[in-house]
């Protein structure tokens, strides 16, 4: 079986500036059709896969807005920015949520996000995989 591979990604100077090769080889190992993101201790969005972008409605050379909380519904925020914060400071592991988030097209949709803290790992980031509800 041939391995896609993964399209560039535009990413905010924060975002390169906490780029690591770690986390460049943890993102060769995500499978291009899991609909899922990294996200840094700040919250700013590291990767992108391809089918992540797709279940957003982002075109492929559309630029993404780098924070994650940018695109969460506001009556959504204070739960995932609480539960994001615990990752960070406190180690917490899991989290999961049923959110809105906003697309490509500026529609609000609603997703299954499960969030996985890997920031301790090679990974150096947070995975959020999604799953669309409609």
């Amino acid at each position: 079986m041939r391995e896609t591979p993964l399209p560039e990604m535009i990413m905010s100077e924060t975002a390169e500036k906490n780029f690591t090769p770690d986390r460049k080889r943890f993102q060769e190992t995500i499978h291009p059709l899991t609909s899922a993101l990294l996200v840094d201790e700040e919250g700013n969005i590291c990767h992108i896969t391809p089918a992540a972008r797709r279940l957003l409605e982002y075109k492929p050379r559309q630029s993404v807005k780098s924070s994650f909380f940018a695109h969460i519904h506001s009556s959504n925020l204070y739960q995932v920015m609480r539960d994001v914060a615990d990752m960070v400071c406190y180690g917490k592991a899991r989290a999961s949520w049923l959110i809105r988030l906003r697309t490509g097209k500026n529609r609000w949709r609603w997703y299954k996000a499960t969030a996985r803290n890997l920031l301790k790992a090679p990974a150096g980031a947070i995975t959020i995989h999604l799953r669309d509800l409609r």
